[in-house]
């Protein structure tokens, strides 16, 4: 091969080496831009764009189902319910190989419909994507609810609907906020399990306080729990009770089940303070 030849190949490659970079980065938002088009498709009730964003052959793996493309049609809210979403995406990794791509992010969504209200969903989820004549499609999305499954800004109106039901003088109604099988637990205390014993529980309280009033202090997300700070202020003037004013602050930490309803609460209070306000002589050990 002559020189100048050589001279031309090499800069041919320097050239092609240069782009790929700049290919790479323009494909992985192309693959980003796919799955944000897969979701406004779905929101949109648009069924056609929806299908031309996914493969024929399209899966979803969610809440231990196959989900295939039709199926997952057949999931989209309607239009006249004011249904309105709202997706924020967090791409964690893009991995692109020829005509496969494999995309991680967190999905964070504002939704609101009329029949539920606003609320706020947070997914983990693995998508796996194919070039189909030049453009990115969805052909596998594997979807997990994140362990806090209701959202902050949701478990904040939970939190404000707790506190009404404490007031409300039906035990029943806060047992009501805990799952089938939940527990409560207060201070060193025998846990209370289920809902018939956390009803048994809360009526003690309504019992001692006829005038029992819970205001709600704060909700902070610690890990994987919520920490729901509350005042009691409440008449002993229950059965046996001694008529004296009480006041006490304290705080329940929430392990939230996936259905969005407390699987365990530990609540905390200084009991020492509660008795001394109800004028109980302290324990000597």
């Amino acid at each position: 091969m002559k020189r100048h030849e050589w001279t031309a190949l090499a800069w041919a490659l320097a050239a092609t080496l240069h782009l790929i970079p700049a290919l790479a980065a323009d494909d992985t938002a192309a693959v980003q831009q796919a799955i944000t088009n897969y979701y406004a498709a779905y929101s949109g009730f648009d069924e056609q764009k929806y299908r031309a964003t996914t493969t024929d052959d399209f899966v979803l793996l969610e809440q231990g189902e196959l989900i295939d493309r039709e199926g997952d049609v057949a999931s989209m809210a309607k239009p006249g319910i004011g249904f309105k979403r709202t997706d924020h995406f967090d791409f964690h990794s893009v991995t692109i190989e020829r005509d496969l791509a494999y995309a991680v992010y967190v999905l964070r969504s504002e939704i609101h419909d009329n029949p539920e209200g606003a609320r706020s969903r947070e997914w983990l989820e693995s998508a796996i994507l194919r070039r189909v004549k030049g453009d990115w499609k969805m052909a596998l999305l594997h979807s997990t609810r994140i362990s806090h499954p209701m959202g902050v800004k949701d478990m904040k109106q939970f939190a404000v609907r707790y506190t009404a039901a404490w007031c409300s003088r039906n035990p029943a109604s806060v047992a009501a906020f805990f799952a089938q099988n939940g527990s409560l637990k207060i201070n060193d205390g025998a846990p209370y399990v289920g809902r018939a014993a956390i009803t048994e529980a809360a009526q003690s309280f309504m019992t001692d306080f006829p005038d029992l009033v819970i205001e709600m202090d704060g909700l902070e997300y610690h890990g994987r729990q919520y920490r729901y700070r509350w005042t009691l202020t409440g008449t002993n003037a229950g059965p046996g009770g001694g008529g004296r004013k009480v006041k006490i602050s304290g705080y329940e930490e929430w392990t939230i089940g996936a259905d969005g309803l407390v699987a365990a609460s530990l609540g905390h209070f200084d009991a020492a303070d509660y008795d001394r306000q109800l004028g109980k002589a302290p324990v000597t050990p």
